[in-house]
């Protein structure tokens, strides 16, 4: 047998994890058949949770689970027991993508063909919990805007024990890109300094407006990644239609909630119009970048959850900031001339 070359794969690829020493039989085969061959080979396999049926070509045209070797009488054919409804891949597929296909239709392991459906190996059920686990880690860290080192080799479960330079290399890039968006939001607060002054309660919700604005924006993001991820064919058209409609529902319901709190205990109706227009219009335009950023580094293939948390809740802040006082400045100048 041509021995596994796995290097011929891109790095977190189907290829470079899948594995060739699996069972291969053939449909005309009877139970029987297979049995005796399973029981003379069982110990040169990696793994038997299921039987892959090729044709001379090694063509993967069936699958059969060990189950149903042993649950069959013995003169039953192997075409007549095969899925050939087969979920496979290809060994360029992104190794996050393999995992979560397994995942998705509850499969144990995942074939692995070439572009004319010749079986190549297959993505076991030990890599695929591997690959959840360390896929988990790095996207979790990503999203934070913790990210690895250029010119070091080292995985992101290493990176977490990692001397102190390394880490501050990881973590200080998307720091200083919120220190300077922290910076430009200081620079949009002064530009309204005047207004401020008059109406000092106005500062009294900024927190809660910047709030509200980050954590629907890191929902959004959040959502769309986990739905890239599970479908790679997600239409993003109707998602971002979908996520819009949920944003307006959002902003009227948590408007509506502030507006009341800002005329009642602050008595002060005009507040309350700021506040429900301001929450509205910063949930929606937090909504739209936040689906916007993650999109875009999909399409130029780039990780979407790369920077995703730290963009999106940069823009959110500068966004519901500027909003908030656009609004303010417009319904006081209606109402006070």
């Amino acid at each position: 047998m041509e021995k596994l070359d796995k290097n011929k794969y891109p790095k977190q690829s189907a290829g470079r994890l899948m594995i060739d020493r699996v069972p291969l039989i053939f449909k005309n085969q009877t139970i029987k058949e297979v049995q005796e061959f399973l029981f003379q080979k069982a110990q040169d396999f990696e793994t038997i949770n299921y039987l892959y049926v090729v044709d001379n070509q090694k063509k993967l045209i069936g699958v059969v689970s060990i189950k149903d070797i042993f649950r069959y009488p013995q003169k039953t054919k192997i075409a007549d027991i095969m899925r050939t409804k087969i979920i496979k891949a290809r060994a360029f597929t992104d190794q996050e993508v393999v995992a979560i296909l397994a995942l998705k239709n509850n499969i144990k392991a995942i074939p692995i063909v070439d572009k004319n459906n010749c079986f190549l190996g297959v993505v076991d059920s030990d890599i695929i919990l591997n690959v959840l686990h360390k896929e988990n880690i790095e996207d979790f860290l990503l999203s934070k805007g913790i990210t690895k080192v250029k010119d070091v080799e080292m995985s992101f479960k290493e990176l977490i024990e990692a001397p102190t330079k390394i880490l501050i290399k990881s973590r200080l890039p998307w720091l200083l890109f919120g220190l300077f968006g922290g910076i430009i939001a200081a620079q949009i607060i002064g530009f309204f300094e005047s207004i401020l002054e008059s109406q000092v309660i106005l500062a009294f919700f900024i927190p809660i407006v910047v709030y509200i604005s980050d954590a629907v924006a890191t929902q959004s993001t959040a959502m769309l990644i986990r739905g890239i991820a599970l479908n790679p064919g997600l239409i993003f058209k109707r998602y971002f239609i979908r996520e819009i409609k949920v944003g307006i529902f959002l902003g009227l319901i948590l408007g509506s909630i502030l507006a009341i709190v800002g005329a009642i205990f602050w008595n002060n109706f005009q507040l309350g119009i700021i506040l429900f227009l301001t929450i509205l219009f910063s949930i929606l335009a937090s909504t739209i970048f936040a689906m916007l950023i993650p999109f875009f580094l999909w399409k130029m293939k780039k990780d979407p959850v790369f920077g995703s948390d730290p963009i999106a809740t940069i823009l959110s802040d500068l966004l519901s900031i500027t909003i908030y006082f656009l609004i303010a400045n417009l319904i006081f100048g209606i109402f006070y001339g």
